[in-house]
């Protein structure tokens, strides 16, 4: 017989006492964040994950709709503190935060926050970058070709960041360690990258073993600044997981420099999941990346990295041929929307490119020769640019005279294509199915026999 909750008020107070429960659990787990995007241009409007999954394109990241100013306001779930970023600008958040910010997307430094964690987002506005060798800033504080010059530079940035870490009252503890590790790290990266830099500046050729040279002087820094840091823990930071195979390098052990550092069998697990979906982004399907993926699924690995692997070949799967090609809004340089789909009928040959791109570039003339040998063949040719300087786009059309059927696309809206770098050339059938999404670039005779063979 049934207990009517109605009949029994136990029953039912503990009944509204869950519902409660829930709601607040939901309310903790949420983050809201509110505020304004300035100088954004064709930039990707999205806050990204910085976490584990992220590296491997598994990451929740967020969508941000903005009014024409700029200005936003949603709130996501979010279960554990993550950092995430946002252009350029370096965010940390935690469940149930609730912040308004103001972030310029040339410029993180003159980022305004308020609310929950506005301390920590402010610290972060001013991290160093690693790809410009973190404290040489690009290069510009290498002068002259001493490494003692260099160490006594990434000491004193060094200190100079921890202080002002240290100031962070409302900084949590994990907060603080992480940091504590980026500290590190930025002094490790100042240094080693020292010596690609002495190159640009002439002190000498750049090698391997050159570079192993230079840092001889800078081995005891580098030894004792390195110590204890392979640990799992450190892991969540995303920049650990950029540095993890400096830190492991060869040539720089048998000279002496990290000798003693060794990766765990958590990090093994990464790396050999990275270099699976490598070959993923940069091939998709082939036979060869299904039997490497094959290889991983039966190797031991942790149920964490086999649900990620099963995912992201799921992913994959939809991009074969055959599969429906999905559908994209491009705009043309007069800001008229254009639906991939609308050449329906017709091959589609669609080349990515962006006028940074040095091998794209290089492509385009061998893209205008398709494009007129096949004049009058059904087949349309897409030139896509996926440039977020809009003004850039149009002076470099202008200057080089390319103004027929050329379009441009926010590189988020290719997500579904999993376009990670470029070039990157898609041919679509007349029926809108996958013919390939990482067809040969047009210079290759592959490519005409590829089209020929669908026409």
């Amino acid at each position: 017989m049934r207990t009517s909750f109605v009949k029994n008020p136990l029953c039912l107070f503990l009944f509204l006492l869950f519902l409660i429960s829930c709601s607040e659990n939901t309310t903790e787990r949420e983050v809201r964040l509110s505020g304004k995007l300035v100088n954004w241009g064709n930039a990707s409007k999205i806050l990204t994950s910085q976490g584990l999954e992220a590296d491997f394109g598994l990451g929740d990241n967020v969508i941000i709709q903005t009014d024409a100013a700029g200005n936003f306001e949603f709130s996501f779930a979010l279960s554990e503190p993550t950092y995430f970023s946002l252009g350029r600008n370096k965010l940390y958040l935690q469940p149930g935060d609730e912040l308004y910010m103001e972030v310029d997307y040339r410029d993180p430094e003159a980022g305004v926050f308020k609310g929950d964690g506005s301390e920590l987002q402010e610290y972060l506005g001013g991290v160093p970058f690693p790809k410009a060798g973190s404290y040489l800033s690009g290069g510009r504080e290498v002068k002259g070709p001493e490494v003692d010059v260099i160490i006594e530079l990434a000491r004193e940035k060094s200190a100079e960041r921890r202080i002002l870490l240290h100031n962070i009252e409302s900084a949590p503890v994990e907060f603080r360690e992480l940091e504590e590790v980026r500290l590190k790290l930025d002094h490790l990266n100042t240094v080693l990258s020292f010596p690609i830099y002495g190159s640009f500046k002439g002190f000498w050729e750049y090698s391997e073993d050159k570079k192993a040279e230079v840092l001889q002087a800078a081995k005891p820094e580098l030894n004792m600044i390195s110590e204890g840091i392979m640990i799992d823990a450190h892991m969540k930071h995303p920049n650990f997981r950029d540095m993890v195979h400096s830190l492991v390098d060869g040539q720089l052990q048998q000279a002496g420099i990290f000798s003693s550092l060794a990766m765990t069998p958590f990090m093994k697990e990464y790396d050999a999941l990275g270099a699976l979906i490598q070959q993923l982004e940069l091939n998709g399907l082939t036979e060869e990346t299904r039997q490497e993926a094959q290889a991983f699924m039966n190797g031991e690995h942790s149920p964490e990295y086999l649900r990620m692997a099963r995912k992201k070949l799921d992913e994959y799967a939809a991009l074969e041929q055959g599969r429906p090609a999905f559908d994209v809004t491009f705009k043309t340089v007069e800001d008229v929307p254009v639906e991939l789909s609308a050449f329906k009928g017709q091959l589609i040959y669609v080349d990515l490119w962006a006028t940074w791109c040095g091998p794209c570039i290089e492509e385009l003339p061998a893209f205008e020769q398709l494009r007129k040998d096949y004049a009058d063949k059904e087949i349309t040719f897409l030139p896509v640019s996926i440039d977020t300087d809009l003004d850039a786009w149009k002076k470099y059309l202008a200057k080089h005279e390319l103004s027929e059927n050329e379009l441009i696309i926010n590189r988020l809206d290719l997500s579904d294509y999993k376009v990670i770098t470029i070039p990157r050339y898609l041919l679509i059938d007349k029926d809108f199915n996958i013919i390939s999404v990482f067809a040969p670039k047009p210079s290759l005779p592959e490519t005409r026999a590829l089209i020929d063979q669908h026409l």
